[in-house]
């Protein structure tokens, strides 16, 4: 499965994850080949705007361009929405970040998959369900 494809099929399963908790949801396509920022998913309900950022990666860090997380960042603020960093790690789902936890590295902002773990926001946190338990 080419890494394209295999990003599509994550981006789309998280798609149907959030319209089942209840959100408009769209995946914009090709979102990291236009020279305009777009996240690569949001997702609304009233009172409630996310954007996603979606990797899938079998690495033990995940690292992602300081460009693009700074494209993504501008775009979040510009349109008033929640940032999220979501990666899905084969065998073990989605790990859903804000993305202070991700370090800067000097090329890329990073996270390991033990710190992922470490701050992972469950996605009826993220959707507003349920609160985050300490």
């Amino acid at each position: 499965m080419t890494r394209y494809r295999k990003g599509a099929n994550a981006e789309r399963e998280l798609v149907h994850l959030l319209f089942d908790k209840g959100f408009s949801v769209i995946r914009t396509a090709g979102s990291g080949k236009t020279s305009l920022p777009a996240p690569d998913i949001i997702a609304l309900r009233p009172g409630r705007f996310l954007a996603f950022e979606c990797k899938a990666w079998n690495s033990k860090n995940l690292s992602i361009p300081i460009a693009s997380m700074e494209e993504f960042l501008g775009w979040c603020t510009r349109a008033g929405v929640q940032a999220i960093i979501a990666w899905k790690y084969p065998r073990e789902g989605w790990f859903f970040m804000k993305p202070e936890v991700l370090h800067n590295t000097g090329k890329f902002y990073a996270v390991s998959h033990k710190e992922a773990e470490k701050h992972n926001l469950y996605l009826e946190v993220i959707t507003g369900i349920q609160a985050q338990l300490r």
